[in-house]
Order: C-alpha cells, then structure tokens, then sequence
C-alpha cells in the first residue's frame, strides 16, 4: 500500500528509498512489540506479589502497634496502615498495567502517525527539491 502510494507521488529515487528505510524500521519495532505482546508474563509472579503484599499489609498493624503508643489507644495505627496499604496497592497495580502495556496505549494512531508523517515529509521535501542526506549506495 505504501510503494503504491509512493509512486502516485512521484518521489524522487533517493526520497523513495529513504521512506522504504523508514517504514522497514517501523515494520521492525512492529514485529518486536508483537513478539513481546505475544509472550505471556507468568501468573506465579503476579498472584505471588498480590498474596505477599496481602500478607504483609495484613502483618502491619501488628508491627505498628507499640510504635503507635503515644496516640489515644493506638488509634494511629488505622489511619497510618491505610495510607500505607493505598501507596503499596497502588504500587502493585501500577506493576500490573506495566505488565501489558499495549491495552492501555493507543498503538495503532502511534504507528499510523508516523508513518503517515514521515511518508508526508518526504513528498513535501521531493515537491521542494531539497536533497536529504543519504549515505548509502544507489
């Protein structure tokens, strides 16, 4: 679909070759990212983190206790494993949606915008006459 698109333009043969570089390049971060789409992340590692987190969470106020000593009955000891319960959670949840980052990323404007940029700075660099810089063989 590209090549048709750029013989319609009528790049010149260098532009030409420089879009085709572009677009292969992009063609190859397409396939790495699918390869690691596809590879699943083990659950062992995700359910272990949740269960020890759990765990530890559950084992804090225990932990807190005598430190809390100096609040009317140990009430601190609620409100300080809570916030500590919330930042580590959020922690854990965070490492969650890092584990497939492709189903909140909008991939498919990403990839369309740049190949469609970098298809259009060549056309408008071959309809101006200017000569990119290419270090290859013709």
């Amino acid at each position: 679909e590209i090549s048709n698109i750029m013989v319609d333009f009528q790049l010149n043969p260098l532009h030409q070759v420089e879009v085709e570089r572009v677009v292969t390049g992009l063609c190859d971060a397409l396939g790495a990212s699918e390869r690691i789409f596809t590879s699943p992340v083990p659950t062992f590692y995700t359910r272990h983190t949740a269960r020890f987190l759990a765990f530890w969470l559950l084992a804090l106020p225990m932990g807190l206790y005598q430190p809390m000593a100096g609040t009317w009955n140990h009430w601190g000891v609620i409100p300080v494993t809570m916030a500590i319960a919330g930042f580590l959670l959020g922690i854990e949840e965070l490492a969650t949606q890092l584990e497939e980052p492709f189903s909140i990323l909008p991939m498919e404007k990403m990839c369309e915008g740049s190949i469609r940029t970098a298809v259009m700075e060549q056309v408008e660099r071959s309809k101006a006459g200017i000569q990119s810089p290419y270090y290859g063989e013709v």
